[in-house]
Order: C-alpha cells, then sequence, then structure tokens
C-alpha cells in the first residue's frame, strides 16, 4: 500500500491508514487526515468537497529538522510557531507553503470561504487515516498507552455523565497517525446524531464554567468544548455529522454581496454550532460598517458562518456576539439566505463568554 512513499515504517502506517479508492467518488470527514502522494497530511476542513477534490488544511510536511516523527520520519507541523501551540498567521503560514509547493498557494483563487484553505485532487492522494480505525487499533494494542487512553474516556464519560458508543468516537490529530511519542491532548471525536453531539457539547460547557480547574485556555482564548479530565488530561473535543449530508453546507453556493462587513446579533439556533463550519442562526441582528447597504434596505441576515475550526462552540443559544467577515448569499438544495462569513480566527467574538477572563486578546 505504501509502495509510493518508501521512507514511512510499513507496519504501523498500515495499520491505520486506508487507501483512497481510485475509481470512485468519496466523502471526506471534517477532522480526518489525508496523505498526499509527496508525502504531506493535511486536514479535511469541513463537510462541503467538490466532485474530484477536497478542502484540506495542510497540516504536516517531511522536514529532516522537524521535532514530530510519523512512520519513522521527521515531520514538521506547519500550522504552530516551531515548539509552542501558538498558530501561525496565515500570510507568514502562506510563504513556508509557497516553498514546500507552489500548488498550495490558492488565496487569490479560491472562494471566500477557502481563502486561506487548500483544494487537494484526489487522485493526489495516497492515503486517509478515519478516525474510529485509529481509536480500535490505539485501545486494542494492549500496552501503557492504551491503558491511558481507556482510563481518560472511562473519565470523560463519568465526567459529563454519558454513555459512550465506541462505535460513535474516533481520534483525530497526530493520534489518528498512531503517534504516541509527544501527546498534547486527546483529540476525541464524536460521531453521534445532532441532538446527542449538541448534548455532551454543552455538558462541556457547563462543566468548564463551573469548575475553573477544568478550563482550557490556548490560542489566546478559552474553549467550550475542552477541558481538563481527572488525570490532567486535556481532552480536545471534535464532533462529526453521524451522516455527512447531514451538514447544512455539505452543498452549496455562496455569492458575495460585500466583504469587511461587521454585525452583532443574539444566537438564536445553536444545533450546529459545535462543527466545522459553524453555523448560528441569529436574531436581533445589527448591520456594522456596511458600505453597499444602508439599514433600511432589504435583507433579512439571520445566519452566521464560521468557516474556522478555532471557534467551534465559541457560542450558544442566548449569547450575544460580534463578528466581521463578509456579507454573503447562500443557496443550498433546500434553502436560500443572507449570512455572514467569518474565516479570519479572531473574526468572532462572544460578548457573553462563559467566564470572566475567556478571551486574552
Amino acid at each position: 500500500m505504501n509502495e509510493r512513499l518508501p521512507q514511512i515504517s510499513t507496519t504501523e502506517f498500515n495499520s491505520f491508514a486506508e487507501p483512497i479508492p481510485q475509481n470512485s467518488e468519496m466523502i471526506p470527514r471534517d477532522a480526518e487526515l489525508y496523505m498526499t502522494k509527496e508525502g504531506h497530511i493535511v486536514n479535511a476542513e469541513g463537510w462541503f468537497h467538490p466532485s474530484g477534490r477536497i478542502l484540506t488544511e495542510i497540516m504536516y510536511v517531511p522536514d529532516g529538522q522537524g521535532n514530530k516523527i510519523l512512520f519513522g520520519q521527521n515531520y514538521r507541523k506547519v500550522t504552530l510557531k516551531p515548539n509552542t501551540y501558538a498558530p501561525i498567521p496565515y500570510p507568514e503560514r502562506e510563504e513556508f507553503l509557497a516553498e514546500v509547493s507552489p500548488d498550495y498557494i490558492q488565496s487569490a483563487s479560491n472562494p471566500f470561504f477557502a481563502r486561506y484553505k487548500q483544494f487537494i485532487p484526489q487522485e493526489k492522494l495516497h492515503s486517509r487515516f478515519p478516525t474510529e480505525r485509529a481509536l480500535q487499533q490505539l485501545l486494542g494494542k494492549n500496552d501503557e498507552i492504551s491503558e491511558g487512553l481507556q482510563k481518560d474516556l472511562e473519565s470523560m464519560k463519568k465526567m459529563l455523565v454519558i454513555d459512550l458508543d465506541p462505535k460513535e468516537l474516533g481520534v483525530a490529530g497526530s493520534l489518528s497517525l498512531g503517534n504516541t511519542q509527544s501527546i498534547h491532548d486527546f483529540d476525541v471525536v464524536f460521531k453521534g446524531e445532532a441532538a446527542a453531539n449538541l448534548t455532551v457539547a454543552k455538558k462541556i460547557r457547563d462543566l468548564v464554567r463551573e469548575y475553573p480547574s477544568r478550563r482550557v485556555i490556548e490560542g489566546g482564548k478559552g474553549w467550550n468544548i475542552r477541558f481538563f479530565n481527572e488525570y490532567g488530561t486535556l481532552m480536545c473535543c471534535f464532533f462529526g455529522y453521524s451522516n455527512p449530508q447531514d451538514a447544512p453546507l455539505f452543498q452549496f453556493e455562496m455569492d458575495i454581496i460585500e466583504e469587511e462587513v461587521e454585525v452583532e446579533g443574539s444566537v438564536s439556533e445553536e444545533r450546529d454550532s459545535i462543527y466545522t463550519p459553524s453555523i448560528l442562526g441569529l436574531q436581533d441582528v445589527s448591520l456594522k460598517k456596511v458600505r453597499k447597504f444602508q439599514a433600511n434596505e432589504k435583507i433579512q441576515l439571520d445566519k452566521l458562518i464560521i468557516y474556522h475550526t478555532a471557534t467551534r462552540g465559541e457560542c450558544f443559544n442566548g449569547d450575544y456576539l460580534i463578528a466581521r467577515g463578509a456579507l454573503v448569499k447562500v443557496k443550498t438544495p433546500n434553502e436560500e439566505f443572507f449570512g455572514l462569513c467569518a474565516i479570519d480566527r479572531d473574526a468572532v467574538r462572544n460578548l457573553t463568554p462563559n467566564w470572566p477572563g475567556y478571551y486574552q486578546f
């Protein structure tokens, strides 16, 4: 299976990887990792992927000086500053990616929602790393690592008072590649129905609101859907639709009306707030910093689309927020609506955060 990647350690790679289907369309899942034929590791972003391509964020590239060992090879994580967990701003990241592959510089040609991401043809992919397969592989090793992961899952079950069906769980991030040498956090993926996922997310939000010792602050902000368990493990929670086609933006078209728009409003629909993209229903919306459209024009803006993974679970019903992005018109097979699409890491701010000091910028 790894005939194109001779430097990759075969046994471990084949335990976690699956080949890319060559004669049929695949349906990528958000937060699932893929390896290109050049050995680059990329993250599927969201649930919309055009025919024959996937929308990705480049995560790891082979680098002899890299400090991440994956399948026996040195890699560098290109999304974070070296030896930190601070994100690299997109313009700086693009400079480095230009050296990796000019094909990754797509900001000028991509649609607005994918301005900072990369579309990769399916034919250029070598393998995928399903999150549920990775978890089962890790738990089945019967070693100290598998024992620790099992304890973390049991701790999460107890702290959140939830039942965990192993079939609805997976692991993301470097754990899905079998990396257990330098575990910073436990990236657990919930794959239940939307209502069940939302229940779990709100239990985490309530937990960190009540117990300051469980709170996680990374990237200059707090997190409503991350927490420290009783063993001090950072549980980083991702949520996926059990059926990808349930994602509101599984198929869509987006027209830009105006960029650099700012809105304020209250969250009125939270069901899809915990995914990438995060989609929030809004009410009592006020448009600000709008040049083309005035307040008396008939635009009913009632949704916020956050195409950025760092804002998952930021806001729930009743929260009041301010957001910056593009005023857009969206068409899906089921509806048409006006919304604001935000793509920058700091573009959305909850003005009624879960606890004082939630934001550090």
